[in-house]
């Protein structure tokens, strides 16, 4: 019988936890206490992901409204090349996809630099943000004793990672969420 690569993963992580931990495991006095956590649930609809979320859809809706207009151009520029292919002599035809593909690749290089812009300011954006949710989470586990808190996609099984099913006592989300927009306040 063959395992499918998620079932084998979880199956040798639960067996690396029972050889890691198997005095713990096994013991009353080290219960191991488990928790799991959306962290994609924790960022949107936590007022300072919410934020970060506007400002960079924000720079999304200014970079579409800039290239919009030259990206119809060239979508008309191209229908005028398929359309008029066959009347246009060689010479005209030539010249005018060489404008074509110039201004393609002029409008690629813009668009790519402002695919770079994105990611540095997404980073920007969510680095703190994302620092101060790794110290609140770290903090709560100490708090409230766990020994090991998951991330919780709470999808299908093609985009789970290890985590294949968690009891939803376990999970600690709303918590998360209330301690992070707590010390946005601050």
């Amino acid at each position: 019988m063959k395992f499918t690569q998620s079932v084998r993963t979880a199956l040798v992580m639960s067996l690396f936890c029972l050889l890691i931990f198997p005095a713990q495991a096994f013991s009353a006095a080290g219960a191991i206490k488990v928790a799991t956590i959306s962290l994609q649930e924790v960022l949107t609809q936590s007022k300072i992901g919410q934020s970060a979320q506007q400002q960079l859809q924000g720079k999304v809706q200014e970079y579409q409204d800039k290239f919009g207009k030259e990206q119809q151009d060239l979508e008309a520029q191209g229908a005028e090349l398929e359309k008029k292919r066959s009347v246009w002599s060689k010479d005209i035809l030539e010249g005018k996809e060489r404008d074509y593909q110039m201004k393609m690749r002029e409008f690629k290089l813009k668009t790519d630099d402002a695919q770079f812009e994105l990611k540095q300011l997404e980073k920007k954006i969510m680095e703190p943000i994302l620092k101060d949710l790794h110290e609140i989470i770290a903090e709560y586990g100490k708090k409230e004793n766990y020994t090991l808190i998951f991330e919780n996609t709470k999808k299908g099984l093609q985009s789970r990672t290890g985590l294949l099913y968690a009891a939803d006592e376990i999970d600690i989300t709303a918590d998360i969420l209330k301690l992070l927009d707590a010390r946005g306040k601050k």
